[in-house]
């Protein structure tokens, strides 16, 4: 996506001369004359018959988000009751990067480039054993992100789907998710068909 800047030109009752730079993907506030404006970014002006003031809103609809999907897979994970398991395959690579704008994604793992809240969608196609108990939750390094957990029990050897919705507030700078899985009522594994995650900043 083209970044885009917005420039607001207004005459206020005392005339100063001042100039501010707002960078959307951080929320940075600093002096316009510090900054460079990228080449070939579109630019909207609004005035009022002076330029004496002026703000700029840098990548102003460039928010951080991130698509990441693998289907037609059979990953078996081996699982131990009530234990978390890394939703990936054994060289953590098992999805693919669809689109990333400020995120980092590696290891089947995303990373924040810029902190703020988020919302992460996951759609998780599965196979179980009949009578099990899954929960699936969003881990923020290394540590389940509360109230993320969802869960479904397996009537049937067939694959099923669930979708893991999740707020995730107040991210900082860093911060890495992940997506995990366990069987809270056997050692029965599950087997990962397909998954679409999606994951995108809300506000700063």
């Amino acid at each position: 996506m083209k970044p885009l800047i917005v420039i607001l030109l207004f005459l206020p009752f005392a005339v100063v001369s001042q100039s501010v730079h707002i960078d959307g993907p951080t929320g940075q506030i600093s002096d316009l004359a510090t900054v460079t404006m990228p080449a070939g970014t579109d630019i909207l002006v609004l005035e009022r018959n002076d330029s004496s003031k002026n703000i700029t809103f840098d990548k102003f609809t460039d928010l951080p988000h991130g698509a990441f999907a693998f289907h037609d897979s059979a990953v078996t994970l081996t699982m131990s009751t009530g234990v978390w398991s890394l939703m990936s395959n054994p060289t953590n690579n098992l999805f693919t990067a669809e689109d990333t704008d400020d995120l980092v994604f590696a290891g089947d793992s995303v990373t924040l480039t810029y902190g703020g809240d988020y919302m992460s969608i996951a759609s998780i196609s599965f196979g179980g054993t009949a009578g099990d108990s899954y929960e699936f939750a969003v881990f923020k390094n290394g540590a389940i992100v509360a109230y993320s957990t969802i869960e479904r029990t397996t009537s049937q050897t067939d694959v099923g789907n669930v979708s893991l919705l999740v707020y995730l507030f107040n991210m900082s700078d860093g911060d890495d998710l992940t997506l995990k899985i366990r069987n809270t009522a056997s050692n029965d594994d599950a087997t990962l068909v397909s998954i679409s995650w999606i994951i995108w900043r809300l506000h700063i």
